[in-house]
């Protein structure tokens, strides 16, 4: 009998974690961005503050945080599988205030400029709206016409903050 409880509550412990874990990792759940107390108010960078050149995707994250931008659940997609172009793929929300996002936007880091000028086109011909730079492209929600306008109204100021260029 004590053999089978505490096989019975290695199982149970183990569900709980897993579903704090699944519940942790799992994005699609909350739509809601609120930015960290340390953001503080909304600043306008200097037009010439960014190099335009990023490594990580927790780097633009933090630029933009800087910039007074609200940015939430940055985790790691799997796009790499599906475009070998692409070294490094994230999912995230932005919005220019603390708020509902209108959907998810991603962070791309590609190999070299070439893939993410490739990738732009493809981006373009989809009627989507990103912001590039030499390695990298913030793809901002566009599907509905809500999210279509605020990515369209915020990829100005996500390029002069990124050191970047928008593409639609």
């Amino acid at each position: 009998m004590h053999r089978r409880t505490v096989i019975a509550t290695t199982g149970i412990t183990g569900l709980i974690i897993g579903a704090v874990v699944w519940a942790t990792l799992e994005p699609t759940g909350t739509q809601t961005v609120t930015p960290s107390a340390a953001q503080g108010a909304a600043r306008t960078p200097a037009a010439n503050d960014a190099t335009g050149h990023y490594t990580t995707a927790r780097a633009i994250a933090d630029t933009l945080e800087a910039a007074g931008f609200a940015v939430a659940n940055l985790y790691w997609n799997d796009l790499t599988d599906t475009n070998k172009d692409i070294t490094s793929s994230w999912d995230v929300l932005i919005t220019e205030t603390p708020g509902p996002a209108p959907g998810d936007s991603g962070i791309n880091l590609f190999r070299n400029h070439e893939a993410v000028t490739k990738w732009a086109d493809l981006s373009k011909s989809a009627e989507r709206v990103a912001v590039i730079g030499d390695t990298w492209a913030v793809s901002l929600a566009s599907v509905g016409d809500d999210a279509l306008a605020l990515s369209r109204k915020m990829a100005p100021r996500i390029a002069q903050v990124l050191g970047g260029t928008v593409v639609e």
